[in-house]
């Protein structure tokens, strides 16, 4: 089987960007996802342009947690922040988009700010993914099919496909089949992706792999050693990394996921 093992939130703090690269040096990791403006965004992008054998992405960060706010200035990006020029919380801005309230120009806007940010930072940028998963909703993704070919980006994350739980019942559960099907009209993608919803289970590494499942499969992480959460999450990553040596499944980056053809008339972004 063929992984890619995932680290995103690569950049919100120091004690992330630490244990993230912590891995990537043990050999736990094989790609990470970069927030673009974060506290540790500089230092998360320093280890990025040394790290060539590696894939680096770009976190598409558009809802608030802690201090998260537009590379764009806030006045221009009206419907994504609040009155604090941060962004909107996950679940206001989900609702937003399900009801037709985020204007597809904003997010272009956005996007296009935050790739341009990590691109001139000398990062090539392998796909992208996005906080919360927003980037599934369909006017994010509109916003990523106007943007990503200037930037000659074609690689996105997959709508998550492998659970080893059945998920709890949500409003949006029944649209993610649809959603996923239009991604990959559009995007390369891997045939699979998973991340864990439960911190505390401690057993997913085995679960996960004994499925060996077909094709390419995305695991997501959220290394840290400060917060518990990302603290569970970083010994299950040690986990699956020793299980992934033992079972001999190959590693690979996101720069090796089948790229789609474009038409010759769309560009990657040379500005």
């Amino acid at each position: 089987m063929q992984l890619i093992i995932n680290a995103d939130d690569f950049g919100y703090d120091e004690d992330t960007v630490a244990k993230t690269i912590a891995h990537f040096e043990q050999g736990a990791l094989s790609s990470a996802t970069i927030m673009a403006r974060m506290p540790a965004s500089e230092r998360a992008m320093t280890y990025a342009r040394k790290r060539s054998d590696m894939s680096f992405g770009v976190h598409l960060t558009y809802v608030c947690d802690t201090v998260e706010t537009p590379v764009s200035s806030p006045g221009s990006v009206p419907a994504l922040v609040r009155d604090d020029g941060r962004f909107l919380p996950s679940n206001t801005l989900r609702l937003r988009a399900l009801t037709g309230r985020v204007p597809v120009s904003q997010i272009v806007l956005e996007t296009s700010a935050q790739l341009a940010l990590v691109r001139d930072h000398g990062i090539r940028i392998s796909h992208v993914d996005s906080h919360g998963h927003l980037h599934k909703f369909p006017p994010f993704l509109e916003a990523l099919e106007r943007v990503l070919p200037r930037f000659g980006i074609d690689r996105v994350r997959a709508v998550q496909n492998v659970y080893l739980r059945r998920p709890l019942s949500r409003p949006t559960s029944w649209l993610r089949g649809g959603w996923g099907r239009n991604l990959r009209r559009h995007f390369a993608t891997t045939e699979h992706f998973y991340m864990s919803s439960c911190a505390g289970d401690a057993s997913w590494p085995c679960a996960l792999l004994a499925r060996n499942l077909a094709g390419v499969l995305e695991v997501g992480v959220h290394p840290g050693s400060r917060e518990e959460w990302r603290r569970q999450e970083s010994n299950a990553l040690n986990e699956l990394s020793r299980l992934v040596r033992v079972a001999g499944h190959e590693l690979i980056t996101w720069h090796q996921v089948t790229p789609i053809s474009r038409p010759s008339s769309l560009k990657p972004d040379q500005g």
